[in-house]
């Protein structure tokens, strides 16, 4: 009986010690840099629908915390809205092209939660070679709808076989894009734990989301990724409204004619999505801002 208690009090005082060192920042987050990696632009486009946090990802690392752990991104309900019954159906993940990278990680998808995932609905393993030195895209097995009013969270996990399971970037500002979660302790934003601060580099293929309410016109939008102007071209322009990964709106404003042009220039780094309103209907795309 005392060795129960005293195990137990054991266990109490490890998660008390833990939680103290997470609010303390006392996480360290263990990173070595890649000097090799050249990831392509054709591999992983910033138009169409592949979605990432990420606008720049031209200076990656590589991060280990010591231990096993879960890292990924949130999409928000807010923004997922805008892509209701469209499907998840790749993800990406960067190869660093060494052999210290190499090994067989599990990438998730959960519905719900707003401080940790809440149902798991698909899980997959991949392994990554170390010999790639680019982005390695994964077709998942049975695609996932997303029914635009929850939550979606994107974890990878390795089980601690190696030293630095974990690509990532200087930190884009967006807590979504840096959750990190330590089994038994639950989830967090790595911000509030580490003094030194990463977005995770991992994108994912949403299928369907191109034209939506919009079916006889088409939509140009252009240069995409973009450092300054965007063109958006089309026939009867109304109106466009750009949203952050946040989903939050950052621009709305009615438009006229058949082109109009976007100033981008003082938005942060990171994905956007335009919402361009015609006299025939709506379409929806992706711009990266680099």
């Amino acid at each position: 009986m005392k060795k129960n208690v005293f195990f137990l009090l054991m266990c109490i005082f490890a998660m008390i010690g833990m939680t103290q060192a997470q609010n303390r920042g006392e996480i360290q987050l263990k990173t070595t840099e890649l000097s090799n990696v050249m990831i392509s632009q054709d591999r992983i486009p910033s138009v169409g629908s592949w979605f990432s946090y990420v606008g720049d990802y031209s200076s990656p690392q590589i991060i280990g915390i010591g231990m096993p752990f879960h890292w990924g991104y949130m999409l928000p309900a807010e923004l997922m809205h805008e892509y209701k019954d469209c499907t998840i159906t790749e993800f990406g993940f960067l190869d660093a092209g060494e052999e210290q990278f190499a090994t067989t990680y599990i990438f998730s998808i959960y519905i719900g939660g707003d401080i940790a995932p809440d149902s798991l609905v698909y899980s997959q393993e991949f392994e990554i070679l170390g010999t790639v030195g680019d982005v390695a895209t994964f077709r998942l097995e049975t695609p996932v709808e997303i029914d635009g009013t929850q939550n979606i969270w994107l974890t990878f996990y390795n089980d601690g076989s190696i030293q630095y399971p974990a690509p990532a970037v200087a930190d884009v500002g967006n807590p979504n894009s840096r959750w990190l979660g330590i089994d038994g302790y639950g989830w967090m934003d790595v911000a509030s734990v580490s003094s030194e601060v990463y977005s995770w580099l991992a994108w994912v293929y949403v299928d369907g989301y191109d034209w939506i309410g919009e079916s006889a016109e088409s939509v140009s939008v252009y240069p995409n990724p973009t450092t300054d102007n965007v063109n958006i071209v089309a026939i009867g322009l109304n109106h466009v409204t750009v949203m952050n990964t946040l989903g939050q709106v950052v621009y709305d404003s009615n438009a006229h004619g058949n082109m109009t042009t976007l100033d981008m220039s003082p938005y942060q780094a990171g994905v956007y999505m335009v919402r361009v309103t015609t006299e025939n209907g709506e379409s929806v795309k992706l711009v990266s801002k680099q």
